[in-house]
């Protein structure tokens, strides 16, 4: 299990997630949790949370009787997530703003300096989410809270997908965390509020391209396939 990884559930949810977009597991795929676990050395418990996570992401369906099957992305999914998202976390980050302890800030800090030297996909999206946890940590007993939290769970494999298509997108996504730290920093709850837009603009557009690409490759792979 690779080091940056907290948890085996992590290293499961992020090794099941890959293998899920990158096609390993096309859709409507069983996948059962005795021989993940045995292929990651794991027990079944890090395994059984793992398929939770991906469901709550929209990677599986879990059905008594089916067990655990694959399911694919959609622009749909995608663009309804984002739309959400961009109503919802401007605002909390906007609140946030106002009562960002000094340590929070610091810790943010140290996050982002630490993205910036990963060149890897899985260990930055770790860190991506701790980035964003330090900066509306704050308000993390509020419903508005809870409501975002699920919707960005619910965009991880699409982020995932974009990049492990073009790492790119991590250097781009470094650039414009720097303008939303500096804008913590500053108090600025309004250019908080509006970089925090700009950034869910921005990678609901990089996300979208990727995902009808992969929509595009998937869809060859089932002809070769069949």
């Amino acid at each position: 299990m690779a080091k940056f990884y907290r948890t085996a559930q992590q290293y499961v949810l992020s090794t099941l997630r890959a293998e899920i977009l990158q096609g390993l597991y096309p859709a409507n795929t069983h996948l059962r949790q005795e021989e993940v676990a045995r292929r990651l050395n794991v027990s079944t418990t890090p395994v059984r949370e793992a398929f939770r996570d991906l469901r709550a992401e929209g990677l599986v369906s879990i059905d008594p009787n089916k067990g655990v099957v694959t399911r694919g992305l959609t622009l749909a999914d995608v663009t309804g997530i984002y739309e959400l998202r961009m109503m919802l976390e401007p605002l909390l980050a906007q609140r946030a703003c106002t009562e960002i302890t000094a340590a929070e800030l610091a810790a943010a800090k140290a996050t982002h300096d630490a993205m910036v030297a990963t060149a890897s996909p899985e260990e930055w999206s770790l860190m991506n989410e701790t980035f964003h946890e330090h900066l509306v940590g704050s308000q993390a007993q509020t419903r508005l809270f809870d409501l975002s939290e699920s919707l960005s769970h619910a965009a991880r494999p699409y982020v995932s997908l974009s990049m492990h298509v073009n790492q790119e997108i991590m250097a781009s996504n470094n650039r414009e965390h720097a303008a939303l730290l500096a804008a913590y920093q500053a108090r600025d709850a309004d250019a908080v509020y509006a970089q925090t837009r700009s950034h869910l603009e921005n990678t609901r557009d990089a996300v979208v391209e990727y995902v009808d690409q992969w929509l595009v490759d998937e869809s060859l792979r089932r002809m070769k396939s069949g």
